[in-house]
């Protein structure tokens, strides 16, 4: 043993200033790499934008279901003050109900996203939409943003979507940017990041913007308290204000259902036009 246990124990009474400053410096250093945080206009390589990358989807990875209450307003439609908001998912089988209520208690609007299929129950209608999940279909309630499954999930848990991608690219000192195989951009990052979640993402295709601020954390997993979605095609502003989030809890499985008053019409969704990418009011 060419350092014996009882020297090296006499070395650690003679210098425990010195072996306490070196045991810090190196826990502070690994800290600091796991939440570095990225300013705007700071340079950073392809390296740091696939960790960045590889980081926002690790811990997106984590959250395998979340319930969540806040307040929700869209600029442009029913809900141009705040509502109410209950969010619930399970990620596998992807499982979603959001209830939206007016704050005095009386519920808008209920959607379930389950097997593949969406519910949609409008009291101010009296009507349950049932059909097929699309992107399309859930837009004819939201009208203006093209959300599909990947960024419903993470959008509404409060955390970025990263989008399947064939390449990391940096344009610029402001983003990186997430290319397909014909290197065309599906998804723009904006600096400034810190606890792995950016300022801004932009989505060209679905002509939306994303942004992300009062930053916290829960479970070990960072989550924004507030997300705005702004859609670019035609004006429609949704500001998120998640209060009270919980990840991996257990999800009572009553809370996925959604019960038609006997009062109400059922309209297939599947057999209405498919007009809602514009933002087009339904028929």
């Amino acid at each position: 043993m060419p350092f014996p246990f009882r020297y090296r124990c006499d070395q650690m009474k003679r210098f425990p200033a010195v072996i306490f400053i070196l045991i810090s410096l190196i826990l502070l250093s690994s800290c600091a790499s796991i939440h570095r945080t990225f300013l705007q206009g700071q340079k950073i390589s392809l390296p740091d934008a696939e960790k960045i990358i590889s980081g926002i989807e690790e811990q997106g990875d984590m959250v395998r279901s979340f319930y969540a209450l806040g307040g929700v307003s869209i600029k442009g439609w029913i809900l141009e003050s705040d509502a109410d908001i209950l969010i619930a998912g399970i990620k596998d089988p992807f499982t979603m109900k959001i209830e939206i209520t007016h704050p005095w208690g009386k519920p808008i609007l209920h959607v379930l996203i389950k097997d593949g299929r969406l519910e949609v129950l409008s009291f101010q209608e009296k009507v349950k939409y049932l059909g097929a999940f699309t992107p399309e279909a859930l837009s004819r309630f939201l009208p203006g943003f093209l959300l599909d499954q990947t960024m419903i999930w993470s959008i509404l848990s409060g955390r970025p979507p990263i989008l399947m991608h064939g390449a990391v690219r940096l344009p610029g000192t402001d983003r990186i940017s997430l290319t397909d195989a014909d290197e065309k951009e599906l998804e723009a990052i904006y600096l400034p990041i810190a606890g792995y979640l950016p300022e801004k993402i932009s989505f060209p295709k679905q002509s939306l913007d994303v942004s992300f601020s009062d930053v916290k954390e829960n479970s070990g997993i960072a989550y924004a308290g507030e997300i705005k979605l702004r859609g670019k095609k035609i004006e429609r502003d949704l500001t998120l204000n998640i209060k009270k989030l919980a990840f991996n809890g257990p999800i009572a499985d009553q809370i996925f259902t959604l019960e038609k008053p006997s009062t109400y019409e059922t309209i297939n969704l599947d057999d209405l036009p498919v007009d809602a990418a514009n933002g087009n009011p339904l028929p």
